[in-house]
């Protein structure tokens, strides 16, 4: 016959007067508390250095499964620990800070003791900082060079341009210096140096100015043939052509790529918009796709140069380090396309349809820098304004483009948004009829420690030529290259 223990017998009570309302209530977390079972003895918060050493007793009961750290009476978020566990090192409790720490014993079956607390206050403590720091200012490059403290526990070095703490260029481990490339210009910029102990604290910093000059930008836009005259393609004949009249505007070889100073030219247009061109990155013009081509784009990126990659060079987002292969866009037309009598719009309101309160998120992007000085409308009566690009006749229906669906909505409220924090960038645009998530046509990817910012326009609306004759809304296709050439300066 098996043994029925004395603390079996008290559960079975337990269960019945909680059935019953009258002995505990139920915490968020889960776990039933159950003021008749022993607590942790002798909780002791011992500081040591930056770390809060807490250490206690467990009662002899053998049918313990772990214990329960709560930290500052958050009871929804504790922290399990697994086994007859009897210690805790808390790292990156802030300085001057008086912390409360409740320990509680879990039990068989999941239900706990009631808490022992303590508290435990870090003194504070001045952190060495850096000394020495020196700006070299050159183009809009910023080095910043410094020397460390002769101190133990140095982590990292945080550098703080202009207060924005947010963000901040964490670089691991004992560097010396720092290079930051495309400042903003004509300003002068205030650069923080401070430094990281333990991984959780930082020192006050040391400050310093630099007076980043103002440097003519120049827009480059790449040729895939010698003259604009021998581009195959009437819609890429007609960017260039444009391209070329704008101020400070340069065509230039694929040759020259490797030789582009960031800081002179910030922005390189890629176009490229082809009947009959089979999708893949691998079959845009090899001009484009040689290795050292590749190389010489990605070295552009990773200076602080941004792209703006327009119908089917959307496709290099791969190559270039925007999206992984399997990410690729996958919306692809490269036909002869047909008439027709609507409006080919683009639709910067995003999820059109949960607007007004939903599970899933409504994005306006409206505001944003590329949409300037142009006026939205609804020429289809789709019953929201919209951005119209080609009007009535002959299109090509050269899409180039991602189709959200394809990657779910992961942990995040839409297809959008996952895509978006998936990719790190911001959709901008989507096809004008569409009034949820599904496809995202104009995205901004953001600038990392690989490369740097990039827009891509993968909407069929965006053609350069209208076969059929003068497209009414061809003000709208130059407006927009304007602005995002200039956003991306």
């Amino acid at each position: 016959m098996k043994k029925i223990s004395s603390y079996s017998i008290f559960m079975l009570l337990a269960i019945i007067c909680g059935m019953l309302g009258a002995c505990s209530d139920f915490e968020p977390t889960g776990y039933p508390e159950v003021p008749a079972l022993q607590k942790v003895s002798d909780l002791k918060a011992d500081i040591n250095g930056y770390v809060v050493d807490l250490s206690w007793n467990l009662p002899a009961e053998q049918d313990i499964e772990g214990v329960l750290l709560i930290t500052n009476g958050r009871n929804s978020s504790p922290q399990r620990f697994d086994g007859r566990v009897t210690s805790h090192k808390i790292m990156g409790q802030p300085m001057e800070e008086e912390y409360l720490y409740t320990v509680k014993v879990v039990y068989e079956g999941g239900y706990v003791s009631e808490g022992v607390s303590v508290t435990a206050t870090i003194p504070y403590v001045e952190l060495a900082n850096v000394t020495g720091l020196k700006a070299d200012v050159n183009g809009r490059t910023v080095t910043l060079n410094w020397t460390l403290p002769d101190e133990e526990g140095i982590t990292a070095v945080k550098v703080i341009r202009d207060g924005d703490v947010d963000a901040a260029t964490v670089i691991e481990g004992r560097p010396t210096s720092c290079e930051l490339k495309g400042q903003p210009m004509d300003k002068e910029i205030t650069y923080t140096v401070a430094v990281v102990y333990d991984g959780y604290y930082a020192s006050k910093g040391t400050s310093i100015s630099a007076l980043i000059p103002y440097i003519e930008p120049k827009m480059a836009y790449l040729m895939t043939a010698p003259t604009i005259q021998q581009l195959p393609d009437d819609d890429e004949r007609a960017a260039a052509t444009w391209f070329v009249a704008q101020e400070n505007a340069e065509l230039i070889q694929p040759s020259q790529i490797a030789e582009l100073d960031a800081d002179i030219y910030p922005v390189i247009w890629i176009e490229i918009d082809r009947v009959g061109l089979p999708m893949g990155w691998e079959n845009l013009p090899s001009e484009i796709t040689d290795n050292a081509v590749i190389e010489a784009l990605r070295q552009y990126s990773a200076n602080g140069g941004s792209l703006y990659l327009a119908n089917m060079a959307t496709q290099l987002t791969v190559p270039l380090g925007f999206v992984t292969a399997n990410m690729a866009p996958t919306v692809y037309g490269n036909g002869d396309g047909g008439s027709g009598d609507d409006v080919w719009v683009i639709n910067p309101y995003l999820g059109w349809d949960f607007r007004n309160g939903s599970d899933q998120g409504f994005y306006d992007r409206t505001a944003h820098a590329i949409f300037k000085g142009i006026t939205l409308e609804d020429p289809n009566n789709y019953g929201y304004e919209n951005l119209p690009l080609i009007g009535p006749g002959q299109r090509e229906d050269h899409n180039c483009l991602w189709d959200c669906n394809i990657y779910g909505k992961g942990n995040y409220p839409d297809v959008i948004k996952n895509f978006e924090m998936t990719t790190n960038s911001l959709v901008l645009a989507t096809w004008g009829h569409v009034r949820d998530h599904c496809v995202a046509g104009l995205v901004e990817f953001n600038a990392n420690a690989e490369h740097g910012r990039c827009i891509a326009n993968g909407l069929a609306a965006y053609e350069w030529n209208q076969n059929s004759g003068p497209n009414p809304y061809q003000h709208n296709i130059e407006q927009l290259t304007k602005n995002i050439l200039d956003y991306l300066k």
